[in-house]
């Protein structure tokens, strides 16, 4: 891990390119994904290495696995993405940085928009306490992350030693995967201009009107949902990360095998269960819609277990 200050940034941006999208299955020869949902306008990409130079090469091999995905993302989930597409690098230390500003600047916000006993507002900085554990604990296990680092400007995070721990590193599989889930994140908040993230995790629930609603289990039920179909369109068939890489450091198989992440693993293997079966019964749109009325969202007192601690990241 980097303990210094950030280094030089190399940003490039590309235009995602519908036309190299491979054949859709079952598609008749000649045909692509491209010609089944026409000739779009596609976001660009702004692709940022800020994790120093001994990560440049992940960054240049973001480009492609992009360029097939995020077309993908809309076809898939009929939802729309930012415009543009930022994916970061970073460090673990600039990550952590990150997330305890921004979640400062949100438990303030919250804070003295709203007339709080004091019990409750400790309550909440306790809470906050606490995801800045897990993340201290979990970060290895992070294998990619859409972020609201500044407001208005969601992203899509990775943080390279964390993949190094995993043995993912140089997995070009995986990031068809990552970029899949978490670019359909980026998709949920574009649908809804943020309120659906805001109502997955507030400091204050209760004031809110969301204390009985799971919006997290429905967000991962749906990018988990999306990334099977998107990376079996891609690749062939959907891309498990039920095993943990030969290539795994001692450190990252410790937390691998530990209740915490088994639990939370088997939480997002119900929830896309869940969302699947309601796509099924209901269709797409059944749930696209629940993503910007704060409704259709399983009741939380139905969960097995209680979420981790901030945003899920997604885990591998």
């Amino acid at each position: 891990m980097r303990t210094g200050a950030p280094g030089p940034r190399t940003t490039r941006s590309f235009a995602a390119r519908p036309e190299i999208v491979p054949p859709r299955l079952g598609a008749a020869r000649g045909q692509t994904m491209t010609d089944s949902i026409g000739k779009q306008h596609m976001p660009p990409v702004d692709v940022r290495n800020e994790a120093g130079p001994r990560f440049d090469p992940l960054g240049q091999r973001l480009d492609a696995p992009a360029a097939e995905t995020l077309p993908l993302v809309e076809a898939v989930t009929r939802l729309p993405r930012p415009d543009p597409v930022v994916i970061r690098t970073m460090t673990v230390r600039d990550w952590m940085r990150e997330h305890r500003r921004s979640e400062q600047r949100r438990l303030q916000a919250e804070t003295e928009e709203l007339d709080l006993p004091l019990r409750v507002v400790r309550h909440a900085a306790l809470q906050s306490g606490g995801r800045r554990k897990a993340r201290r604990r979990f970060w290895p296990t992070m294998g990619g992350q859409a972020v609201l680092f500044q407001p208005q400007h969601p992203e899509l995070v990775l943080v390279p030693e964390a993949l190094r721990h995993g043995g993912r590193l140089d997995a070009t599989a995986y990031l068809y995967k990552a970029l899949g889930h978490e670019v359909t994140h980026l998709a949920q908040y574009a649908a809804s201009d943020g309120a659906i993230w805001a109502a997955q995790e507030p400091f204050y629930p209760d004031q809110r009107g969301v204390a009985d609603r799971d919006f997290g289990f429905l967000l991962e039920g749906h990018a988990y949902w999306a990334d099977q179909r998107i990376t079996a369109k891609t690749l062939g068939a959907p891309v498990s990360t039920d095993e943990a890489s030969p290539h795994a450091t001692r450190r990252y198989r410790k937390l691998f095998a530990s209740p915490h992440r088994h639990a939370a693993v088997e939480q997002f293997r119900r929830a896309s269960d869940t969302v699947g079966q309601i796509i099924d019964s209901y269709g797409l749109d059944a749930v696209n819609r629940s993503g910007t009325t704060r409704i259709s969202s399983p009741p939380a007192r139905r969960r097995a277990m209680t979420a981790p601690p901030g945003r899920p990241a997604f885990r591998r």
